[in-house]
């Protein structure tokens, strides 16, 4: 790979990191200050973050359609200097509606991040390495919250936590700088797909047309929101009244599962160009992530079996990530922008469903009950393991041809 493509991907890379590991250490480490600052609740504090969430969603397939028509260069520079005026904002000012509108801005920005890496990945890299190269670049992104969190927390126990933020946004803006002075237009690729609505519609049907792009992007939206919701959402409650585990511990184990997804992004991608096929190891990796899943569900677990069948968990849920590189091998490079947004905002309600359905079964099986028990949290996951088989089911009810020569060939 040219090193100055090399330069725009660790850039691309970067933009993900930052991003991920900003909108996660905010919310979990600064929670109480963020209370006082704006004097809101907990749900007041849950609406501001769900906007930036609501905001990366809605935005996903604009994004692929603008990537695809705008120099990549334009755009990571753009939306990095966004994000971090987004985040400026955010706590230049304690009204709550200014933060709103700040939260909507940092989705909207963030939202590039994703794909940027994808595009650049399959623009500039060998068609039979995308996967690898790509897991590599998202497996680095990864990084930022196992980064951020604590550094965040230790450095608001000794500083003012705005100026700390503000801090944070003034290096994002250094780092667009970066991009805007190192690359050189004349070196990137011109995009090639038309900017008239005619022929954005006729990307957007030439994509939900077809029934491999949606069969993919269901495999992904059922398999990491059963990920999703375990690791980020319902995991540590669960944990702690079913394997009968401290809070603490068991927030211990959870990140054993983030370990092994960073892990697991480049050793799927590496496994499915061993193996010259997406289907297989997207199929066996899930396979996999269910039985380790019912087994934290329903087996009596110690403290240390809980974290090495967790670490595993993480890795092999990111068969999901493979969906990405699965779809693009399958597409024309101008429409790669646009396909990636398609997958990536169907997985994403995925997520935001099935975390709200767990909680809604949660709430039927205690019935008039005070608290939660354990049978309530073995319930309520029975629908993310019958999320898996399903999507198992649909990846294999999808014929493919997806190994690396019928697609070079092809593309």
């Amino acid at each position: 790979m040219n090193k100055k493509y090399l330069f725009l991907l660790s850039f691309c890379a970067l933009f993900f990191a930052y991003q991920y590991g900003i909108k996660s250490a905010i919310p979990n480490v600064l929670n109480e200050n963020l209370q006082n600052y704006f004097n809101a609740d907990t749900s007041q504090i849950g609406f501001l973050v769900s906007l930036s969430y609501l905001a990366y969603t809605i935005m996903q397939i604009p994004t692929g359609l603008i990537i695809d028509r705008v120099s990549v260069k334009k755009i990571i520079v753009s939306s990095f200097a966004l994000f971090s005026l987004g985040l400026i904002a955010f706590v230049s000012s304690s009204n709550y509606f200014c933060a709103a509108a700040s939260q909507i801005i940092l989705g909207a920005s963030s939202s590039f991040a994703l794909v940027l890496i994808m595009k650049v990945t399959n623009d500039y890299v060998a068609r039979e390495k995308v996967a690898f190269i790509s897991g590599l670049a998202i497996a680095a992104g990864g990084i930022g919250p196992i980064i951020c969190n604590p550094l965040m927390a230790r450095l608001s126990s000794s500083y003012p936590w705005q100026n700390i933020v503000i801090c944070f946004g003034f290096l994002g803006i250094f780092c667009s700088a970066i991009v805007f002075l190192m690359i050189k237009e004349e070196d990137l690729i011109r995009p090639k797909s038309k900017a008239n609505l005619h022929a954005i519609a006729q990307d957007i049907k030439t994509v939900v047309s077809d029934y491999r792009y949606i069969g993919i992007s269901v495999f992904s939206m059922m398999v990491w929101g059963a990920c999703s919701s375990f690791c980020d959402t319902w995991g540590v409650p669960f944990i702690t009244h079913v394997h009968g585990i401290s809070k603490e511990k068991a927030a211990f184990a959870i990140s054993f599962a983030y370990i092994g997804m960073i892990l697991g992004s480049p050793l799927s991608a590496y496994l499915a160009e061993v193996f010259n096929n997406f289907k297989k190891v997207m199929l066996g990796e899930a396979i996999c992530f269910v039985i380790l899943l019912s087994l934290v569900c329903f087996a009596q677990l110690s403290i240390i079996s809980l974290c090495v069948i967790l670490f595993a968990m993480g890795g092999f849920a990111m068969c999901q990530f493979l969906a990405f590189p699965a779809v693009l091998s399958l597409c024309d490079k101008k429409l790669g922008a646009t396909v990636t947004g398609i997958v990536n905002t169907i997985t994403m309600l995925g997520c935001t469903i099935l975390v709200w359905l767990i909680g809604c079964i949660l709430d039927w099986s205690r019935g008039s009950d005070l608290t939660y028990s354990a049978t309530d949290y073995k319930c309520s996951m029975i629908v993310s393991i019958i999320s898996v088989l399903f999507a198992i089911f649909v990846l294999h009810s999808v014929k493919l041809s997806t190994d690396y020569a019928t697609s070079e060939k092809k593309n």
